[in-house]
C-alpha cells in the first residue's frame, strides 16, 4: 500500500525508522528491536540504506512486510550510477516493495562534501524524477528540513530544493528531527503558501544522551531550544538526559497530533524503549488510540 494513501487518514500515521545494519554485530540488535516495536502497531516503517550493505536494507524492507505484515518503505540514495539504480528498483518491484524514500544520501567521510557517482543523480530531486519518469509505480517520499541544514547557504535554498523533490513527483515529504515545533508550523505554513500540498511528515528524535544530541544537531541543523538544552546541561547523567529527552518529545508529540499532522516519524536508532514510552504516554492521555 502507498504510504501517502496512509497519510490522508483522518488519524495520524505511527511510523519508525530502522538503521540498517553496519555489519554483523548489529544484526541481533536491531532484529531484536524491529520485533519489539512490531508490536506496537505501526502502520508504517522504513530502513536505511548503507553502500556497503545495500542489500541488507533490501532484505530487512522485505522481511519485514512478509514476517510482520507492515508496510516497509526502503531509503534509496544518490550512492549508484542511474543504470545501478533502475536494477535495485527492478528487484524491490519484483520483490513487491511499494514505496521509496528517495534521498541525494551523506557523503561516504563526514565533513566532506558530497560528490556524485553520476552526473544524473547529484540532488535528491534527481532520484525522484528517476523513479517516476522510468514508470515505476512506488509511492515516493522524499526529505526536507524545519530548519536550515548544514550544508545549505540559507532556509530559501532548503525550500526551493524541497519544491524542486515535489515538482520531479514527491508523493510525501518527512521531516528532518527538530526539537521545537515551530519550525515545523513555520515549514508547512510556507509549503502551502508556495502551492505544496503534499503531506509533511514529522520527524522527531528523543534526546538519548548528550554525545548523541550533539552529533544529530550537527548533522541536521536542528537547534534545541534554551529551556531544553538548559536541563539538559543540568542533568546529573545520561540516563536524567534521556528522561527529559522522553518527556520533551512527548510534549512536541502531543502538540503535534492537536494540530492534526498526518503521522509522527520517529528516529530509532534502533532502540525501542523511548518510542514504546512516547506511544504508551500519548495512548494514556488519549490523543492516540490504543
Amino acid at each position: 500500500m502507498r504510504i501517502a494513501d496512509m497519510l490522508g487518514r483522518s488519524k495520524p500515521t505511527i511510523s519508525f525508522e530502522f538503521m540498517a545494519p553496519r555489519d554483523e554485530s548489529e544484526v541481533e540488535v536491531l532484529e531484536r528491536t524491529v520485533a519489539t516495536l512490531a508490536g506496537h502497531a505501526p502502520d508504517w516503517v522504513s530502513v536505511t540504506y548503507r553502500v556497503r550493505t545495500g542489500e541488507k536494507t533490501l532484505e530487512l524492507v522485505t522481511r519485514i512486510k512478509r514476517h510482520y505484515h507492515i508496510e516497509a518503505m526502503a531509503h534509496l540514495t544518490c550512492a549508484n550510477s542511474a543504470d545501478r539504480t533502475r536494477q535495485i528498483l527492478n528487484w524491490m518491484e519484483r520483490e513487491g516493495v511499494a514505496n521509496v524514500l528517495a534521498l541525494r544520501g551523506d557523503p561516504p567521510i563526514s565533513g566532506e562534501p558530497f560528490t556524485p557517482v553520476d552526473p544524473q543523480l547529484t540532488h535528491g530531486s534527481d532520484l525522484v524524477s528517476l523513479v517516476r519518469r522510468s514508470g515505476y509505480r512506488f509511492g515516493i517520499g522524499a526529505a526536507c528540513s524545519a530548519e536550515k541544514h548544514p550544508e545549505s547557504p540559507d532556509v530559501e535554498h532548503e525550500f526551493r530544493y524541497m519544491k524542486l523533490k515535489v515538482e520531479a513527483g514527491a508523493d510525501f515529504l518527512i521531516t528532518q528531527l527538530f526539537f521545537d515545533n515551530r519550525f515545523y508550523f513555520n515549514l508547512v505554513s510556507r509549503a502551502r503558501a508556495a502551492g505544496i500540498g503534499v503531506p509533511i511528515v514529522p520527524g522527531l528524535m528523543p534526546v538519548p544522551s548528550r554525545r548523541s544530541l550533539g552529533v544529530m544537531t550537527a548533522m541536521s541543523g536542528a537547534t534545541v531550544p534554551a529551556e531544553l538544552q538548559s536541563a539538559i546541561d543540568n542533568a546529573a547523567d545520561d540516563d536524567a538526559v534521556r528522561a527529559l529527552g522522553v518527556q520533551h518529545c512527548i510534549a512536541q508529540c502531543a502538540e503535534l497530533i492537536e494540530a492534526r499532522v498526518p503521522g509522527l516519524h520517529f528516529y530509532t536508532f534502533n532502540r525501542a524503549r523511548a518510542p514504546i514510552e512516547i506511544l504508551a504516554a500519548l495512548r494514556g492521555q488519549q490523543l492516540l488510540a490504543s
